[in-house]
């Protein structure tokens, strides 16, 4: 084929997702072997799409995808049946029932585990990050849907 007619990957724009447009977030090869068997269709560096609606979980700047229903141990809200923190199983349900608890403790242990040093988050959270600001986020807008 002429390779005028190959679409170059641009590294001096962020990645952005082929499905949705939004910037992907890099995750590891362990993080990608751990969630997706068909890892090796991809070439480094990966990337994760955090948008919840879009049908994409992992693709590199070749735009060749991994899709969500391809995908294990995705996370709340990308897997509506999936928990907020995959490392310590906190759900949805988990912090709804916090929120109106007069001490949020199955959050605050979450946060506290997930801040311990042997916290496997690089390989058991889809985005290889930890889920702190995503329990938070959630935590927080529930409280004020809930009026707490």
């Amino acid at each position: 084929m002429n390779k005028a007619f190959c679409k170059e990957p641009d590294a001096s724009s962020p990645p952005r997702c082929p499905g949705c447009g939004s910037e992907g977030g890099q995750v590891s090869p362990d993080t990608l072997r751990a969630h997706a068997s068909a890892a090796a269709t991809l070439a480094e560096p990966f990337y994760f799409c955090g948008t919840d609606a879009c049908g994409v979980a992992y693709f590199d700047l070749w735009e060749r995808t991994i899709a969500v229903a391809d995908s294990s141990g995705l996370f709340w809200p990308k897997d509506p049946a999936g928990p907020l923190c995959n490392c310590h199983g906190l759900t949805a349900d988990d912090v709804d029932r916090d929120v109106v608890a007069p001490v949020p403790e199955r959050v605050r242990e979450v946060l506290r585990r997930a801040a311990a040093p042997d916290a496997a988050c690089a390989s058991r959270s889809a985005d290889g990050r930890p889920c702190t600001a995503r329990v938070q986020r959630y935590f927080m807008r529930r409280r004020r849907e809930l009026g707490g």
